[in-house]
């Protein structure tokens, strides 16, 4: 019965071993996690099934994360996107403010800092 009421979450991110960290956590807490490692992939999982969530890198090959939020807010603007870099500076803060995005978790990424994002996101299903 709890399957159908699982929150789906897309993570585009290239640096496996923090993609595993995230599918990991994520997955114990509950949440469907679908794992993608360039920004074109997140677009083909994004078009074929919906998802709760889109936890984002920004250095990505193929479609890099700027690309990546542009294209998701043509299509489906209310979507929550949390950005997670190593290269945050106050431009792209700028940037990602205007394309509504509200949730930047800069690398490395501190495990209670990502949790509070997400029970800020999903505060009926991540328990303090």
């Amino acid at each position: 019965m709890l399957a159908f009421n699982m929150r789906k979450i897309l993570v585009a991110e290239d640096d496996r071993n923090l993609s595993r960290s995230m599918d990991t956590w994520l997955t114990l807490e509950g949440f469907q996690v679908i794992t993608v490692y360039n920004g074109e992939e997140a677009l083909n999982k994004l078009v074929q099934n919906s998802y709760d969530l889109l936890i984002t890198d920004i250095a990505m090959p193929r479609v890099n994360g700027v690309e990546l939020i542009s294209r998701v807010r043509m299509y489906s603007p209310q979507l929550p996107i949390l950005v997670v870099s190593g290269k945050i500076n106050a431009d792209l803060i700028s940037d990602l403010h205007e394309m509504s995005i509200d949730y930047i978790l800069p690398k490395p990424i501190k495990p209670m800092e990502f949790r509070k994002i997400i029970g800020q996101l999903f505060p009926d299903q991540i328990y303090a």
